[in-house]
């Protein structure tokens, strides 16, 4: 059999991030494999970001400009135009490092199988600090396929929507997009339904870099004091048993940190019913350490009440 060479469309959400849309165009531009296309999606900015984009020369990049409707469907309509064998997803704040686009390639020619194709990440903040978030020790090796998206999703976000790349083919079913008008947790909701259905290959190496502290980012910036979409559509799966057998365990695991994550939260906030009866929640016996800490957590913010009482 021949082995023909993938082609990547890169598509590039843009809202109000001028400071930032040129250097992420030229990281995609310096990598040593070319990209098919870039596709900018302007939606609706009001900083002179689109036109920074007009003045790059480049006949890959292609600008498209729309009312606001938010980053899911921004990269809906990049999804439906993308001609490439990969579809990527490069936030207008981050940007790739030499290298990215090469290694994704590798990661097809040796996992085949895969639809989802990822690297590691750093974040970076802005006196030019990195860091490499921690990644599970369910990931041995350099690289490979992820035998257990959600044993290793409980541990650690291992990958970034910056980092990876999804055969195009996975799009053809219409369900398999980021869920409108959700600000946090949208692009899980995307990954899960993947991993729900796909294998995944992975390579450890940080090969973008994904900006802390950038203003505007609801990621960064908005405490989680409700249970994400995400994580509900996540249990309505597993209820009517769509979630594969081999899963089902980690990814009722991963639903029991999430709400342990919110509990905590609440008690940040110090709403101690809230953070109680999330607790007490019987799918959060799912993660029985974790929840023990969790406890542990709930009462001292009990005690410190009592004491502020007195």
């Amino acid at each position: 059999m021949t082995y023909t060479a993938p082609t990547f469309s890169i598509i590039v959400p843009l809202y109000n991030k001028s400071l930032f849309i040129a250097e992420a165009l030229a990281s995609v531009q310096a990598q040593t494999y070319p990209a098919l296309e870039i596709i900018v999606i302007d939606d609706g900015s009001t900083d002179d970001g689109a036109e920074r984009v007009k003045t790059i020369s480049d006949p890959r990049i292609r600008l498209l400009r729309q009312a606001n409707a938010g980053v899911s469907i921004a990269r809906n309509r990049g999804i439906e135009l993308a001609r490439g064998d990969f579809v990527l997803f490069l936030d207008a704040d981050d940007r790739y490092l030499p290298g990215f686009l090469e290694a994704i390639m590798r990661l097809v020619g040796n996992f085949p199988s895969a639809a989802l194709y990822a690297t590691g990440y750093f974040r970076l903040w802005g006196d030019g600090t990195r860091e490499i978030p921690h990644v599970s020790s369910v990931l041995k090796g350099k690289e490979g396929l992820v035998k257990d998206f959600y044993a290793a999703w409980c541990k650690s976000a291992f990958f970034y929507t910056v980092s990876l790349a999804i055969r195009r083919e996975v799009f053809a079913d219409s369900e398999m997009r980021f869920p409108k008008g959700e600000r946090l947790g949208e692009d899980q909701d995307l990954w899960f339904r993947i991993a729900e259905r796909y294998p995944i290959a992975y390579a450890k190496s940080p090969l973008v870099e994904y900006r802390m502290n950038v203003q505007g980012s609801a990621t960064q910036t908005e405490k989680i004091l409700q249970v994400l979409p995400c994580y509900r559509r996540l249990e309505e799966r597993l209820t009517a048993g769509r979630v594969p057998v081999a899963l089902r365990r980690s990814a009722r695991k991963l639903l029991a940190s999430h709400l342990l994550n919110v509990a905590r939260a609440r008690l940040g906030e110090g709403d101690i019913e809230g953070g109680r009866t999330l607790v007490a929640d019987n799918r959060a016996k799912s993660n029985p350490i974790y929840r023990l800490r969790t406890i542990g957590v709930l009462c001292y913010a009990v005690l410190r009440w009592r004491w502020a009482q007195q």
